[in-house]
């Protein structure tokens, strides 16, 4: 598990913004369907049966619930009790604007995906601070500086806090992606 404010080292920069972020990678045998794929024409998004898709749902929402309670267990307020998990086919052409959520937390699990044939962000979670001052501006000081992208591939897990912006890169023409997005109840 990789917790965005966690010094990964001794380098000389450190973070120090207080909002925890988990970035991971988790193994999903015994979770996804090593199979699955879309049909190559379809909506651009779509709501995909859980059982179609996964093999233990359970245990995907266990990996979920967990992320959420240790993200939980750095702030005051109630812990995480459960997670609701949906499963989306995205397809050419889908992107999600900057958005944020109503939910204390929000994660993302890819669960298959084609390769992007041209652009390397095509598909990307890309996450990023909505405050005033940190507006995607470069600068020593900003709590990130830069937003934070996250490639889809198969098994790439990210936790965060509803509040921050969240989008998705567009995905190009031949790329597919399988997702879990999961959010908590408190």
């Amino acid at each position: 598990m990789t917790s965005l404010i966690a010094t990964q080292n001794d380098a000389p920069v450190q973070f120090l913004w207080g909002t925890r972020v988990i970035v991971d990678a988790i193994n999903l045998r015994g979770i996804a369907r090593d199979d699955m794929s879309l049909p190559a024409t379809g909506p651009i998004c779509e709501d995909l049966p859980a059982h179609v898709v996964l093999t233990d749902q359970a245990a995907l929402e266990k990996v979920f619930l967990a992320r959420m309670s240790v993200l939980a267990g750095t702030v005051t307020g109630p812990p995480v009790t459960a997670v609701t998990v949906r499963i989306q086919g995205w397809r050419e052409g889908y992107g999600i604007p900057a958005a944020a959520d109503a939910s204390a937390y929000i994660g993302w699990c890819c669960l298959a995906a084609t390769p992007a044939p041209s652009t390397a962000e095509s598909g990307c979670l890309s996450l990023a601070d909505p405050r005033a001052g940190s507006d995607l501006t470069a600068m020593p000081g900003l709590p990130w500086g830069r937003q934070v992208l996250v490639k889809p591939m198969a098994g790439a897990l990210t936790v965060a806090p509803g509040w921050l912006t969240h989008s998705v890169v567009p995905i190009e023409h031949g790329q597919q992606l399988v997702m879990a997005v999961a959010t908590c109840s408190r």
